[in-house]
């Protein structure tokens, strides 16, 4: 486990894995500051460290990485010269009792920072599935980005189990989840954005690179998402409320990322 990789910003977040460096930096001053995540490290080496970690801007959200049996999140090539580099998840493993893990925290360090409270908002990833991702009792999804868990007041997440992207979102007035009609292809690069707009949630997906869009949306009432401060987000697989993995059930994703941004509207 990796901690106290920190960065400034406020309700707005972009983390894309490029090849300068890990730097995040405020890209705009706007009240809820747009911040980018580069991997320095060359490709196929462990992303780790503090010492390669550039985190520059004020100190509101601590990074971690976090390893579970020997799991590692490594660099390895993205899908574009804008995108140069991604970060490699551990792949599936047939295990009932050791199954490499790993995921990335952000947790602020005071306030709503990763809260959308009552505003319309938008998030999404940059990413590639591998061949095979899901099927064992420790890992039964892919979860590409969530906030929130299972029974609490308040989650967002993007998952992408069995191959089809789902979003869910849940506040103060309840729950709504949609599951896309666009089964993704392994091994290759896909944009997928979920959006909470008034009372209606769209998944799109898209080809990176381009082609056409497949959106579904699903209308009800999801209300004011609020958060703890401590409860971190996680890329990549579920976290726990201390930050750690979750023990069971941890929907590690497998595959690579190359960006993942949450934004108010």
């Amino acid at each position: 486990m990796i901690r106290n990789l920190r960065v400034a910003t406020a309700g707005l977040v972009s983390l894309a894995a490029a090849a300068s460096g890990v730097l995040l930096t405020p890209a705009q001053a706007v009240p809820f500051g747009n911040l980018t995540l580069t991997v320095s490290a060359a490709p196929g080496t462990t992303a780790q460290g503090p010492g390669e970690f550039d985190l520059g801007g004020d100190s509101t959200v601590d990074i971690s990485i976090e390893q579970v049996d020997g799991g590692r999140a490594v660099t390895v090539p993205g899908p574009s010269l804008a995108l140069s580099s991604a970060i490699q998840f551990p792949s599936y493993r047939d295990s009932a009792t050791y199954y490499p893990r790993a995921a990335l925290g952000l947790t602020p360090a005071f306030g709503q920072a990763l809260s959308p409270e009552s505003s319309d908002f938008k998030y999404g990833a940059v990413f590639r599935l591998d061949e095979t991702s899901s099927g064992g009792t420790l890992d039964d999804g892919d979860n590409l980005f969530q906030r929130g868990l299972y029974g609490e007041g308040s989650q967002f997440k993007l998952q992408l189990d069995h191959r089809y992207p789902s979003c869910l979102v849940r506040g103060s007035a309840g729950r709504v989840g949609v599951r896309s009609q666009a089964e993704v292809t392994p091994n290759e690069w896909y944009r997928v954005t979920c959006s909470r707009i008034g009372f209606e949630v769209t998944v799109a997906v898209t080809p990176y690179g381009g082609g056409d869009t497949e959106r579904t949306s699903t209308s009800g009432g999801t209300g004011t998402l609020t958060f703890d401060a401590s409860l971190p987000a996680s890329i990549g697989g579920k976290l726990g409320r201390s930050g750690s993995i979750a023990a069971n059930a941890s929907d590690q994703f497998n595959g690579a990322v190359a960006k993942v941004w949450i934004k108010r509207l």
